[in-house]
């Protein structure tokens, strides 16, 4: 039976984001050493000198600083880079504080010197290093970039089930600024904005609807024309508002508009070919008319309806 851990493992390789297979894996294994440590977060060995301390970071710096993958949906990862680059950056500068103070190695024989020689052992070395690793640790660009990332995070978990709380999130990240955050931040708010659009155009379509059975010609008109403009992909939407603004007497030149949208949308829908054909017969543009009621005879040479108004072109 696979462990807790493989499975969240599994689970985040299987995240739709704009990263290789590759560079997932090298992510998550670095994220596992962050609790070790500053020698291993690093991947360099005790002892090393100050100059293999900082080639080391800059070389983790260039795979797992987040402004590399700048403008990429990162998902979960963003807040894995995050945290990976704020302990690199705090293992750099420890080990580099520590070093400042190192003794000579005893002896020539080219061994490193024993005051760091231990795996994860940099206490007692400088005094000033803890200081120094709990100040960075509050520095005010990495903590406030995380908690912007981090709210980037949580507004993406919500977007389908809240996106009213994903946008109210959003909000909150982009006061904390952060260009990759922002970015995202963005992205992800017009998504929100649609998902919510998309929430309310269904409203709006079940109010069209029960005003339709009453027979409520201009309430189901005004439900449906807003439930077309909240989501102007909506075929059925389009074409209910034509034929319910008709039917309320609105201006004929509305209805067209919207009718055209639902032929656009969707050109093989009968019912939006006619009442396309229909309006514009009453406005008095019949070849227009004629060439929408013979797409319609086309598909279906049979319909009495299309017939019936193909009579009355002129």
């Amino acid at each position: 039976m696979p462990s807790d851990t493989d499975r969240t493992q599994h689970e985040a390789l299987s995240e739709a984001v704009d990263l290789p297979e590759d560079r997932k894996r090298e992510i998550l294994a670095k994220e596992a050493l962050l609790g070790r440590d500053d020698w291993t977060v690093l991947g360099i060995r005790p002892g090393a000198s100050a100059d293999q301390v900082k080639l080391a970071y800059f070389e983790a710096s260039r795979v797992f600083h987040p402004d590399r993958y700048y403008g990429k949906n990162l998902g979960s990862y963003r807040g894995r880079l995050d945290r990976i680059f704020q302990r690199l950056s705090e293992a750099h500068e420890t080990l580099t504080e520590a070093l400042r103070g190192k003794p000579p190695a005893p002896g020539a024989s080219g061994r490193t010197g024993a005051g760091l020689h231990a795996a994860g052992s940099t206490a007692g070395v400088d005094p000033r290093a803890a200081e120094r690793r709990a100040r960075l640790a509050k520095h005010p660009y990495l903590t406030t970039k995380a908690r912007a990332s981090g709210l980037v995070e949580e507004a993406q978990r919500h977007m389908k089930t809240a996106p009213e709380r994903a946008l109210h999130l959003l909000d909150k990240a982009k006061s904390l600024g952060g260009k990759v955050a922002q970015e995202r931040g963005s992205q992800l708010a017009t998504e929100a904005k649609q998902q919510l659009a998309a929430r309310r155009a269904e409203d709006e379509m079940k109010t069209g609807a029960a005003a339709a059975s009453e027979h409520d010609a201009e309430t189901a008109a005004h439900a449906y024309t807003r439930a077309s403009e909240l989501d102007p992909t909506r075929a059925d939407a389009a074409y209910e508002a034509a034929r319910w603004l008709m039917r309320a007497g609105h201006p004929l030149a509305e209805a067209r508009q919207l009718a055209q949208r639902a032929v656009t949308l969707r050109a093989d829908h009968l019912p939006s070919q006619l009442v396309l054909a229909e309006i514009c017969l009453k406005m008095g543009m019949g070849s227009v008319a004629r060439r929408h009621l013979e797409a319609v005879l086309k598909l279906d040479p049979r319909n009495a309806e299309a017939k019936s108004l193909l009579r009355q072109v002129r």
